[in-house]
């Protein structure tokens, strides 16, 4: 029996659109990662700036700014553990990779996936990939 169950309308055209447990903690991630710092309501510290800064050379500053705002993003989601997390710029150079390796605590279980920061015409578009 599921412990966490939801709904998300990315890329189901409209059926089986139902997630449970694992999926739904992951598109829930991916969701916030794409919160503007200030954007939700009665949330205004909730978010990321990384929309802004996804084209900037990664200096070590931006890179130490990255890694605080996924890392603030995880920890408040109660249901997993940050336990590594690297970020670098992807070959092509039109964005930024994060592999995260996330424990899902009611699951006990460990994954490593790569969340892709892309910047397509000025938007950005979050995905992940389990490594």
């Amino acid at each position: 029996m599921a412990l966490y169950k939801g709904y998300s309308t990315l890329g189901s055209e409209f059926t089986g659109s139902k997630l449970e447990d694992i999926e739904l903690i992951k598109r829930d991630l991916l969701n916030n990662f794409g919160i503007r710092r200030g954007e939700k309501l009665m949330n205004a510290n909730f978010g990321t700036s990384i929309q802004d800064i996804i084209m900037d050379p990664l200096t070590e500053d931006t890179k130490n700014l990255i890694l605080d705002e996924i890392q603030q993003v995880i920890d408040y989601d109660p249901r997993v553990e940050l336990q590594e997390l690297i970020v670098d710029e992807l070959p092509q150079g039109n964005g930024i990779g994060a592999q995260v390796s996330l424990l899902y605590v009611q699951q006990n279980q460990t994954e490593t996936m790569l969340v892709t920061f892309l910047n397509v015409d000025g938007v950005m578009n979050t995905s992940s990939e389990i490594l």
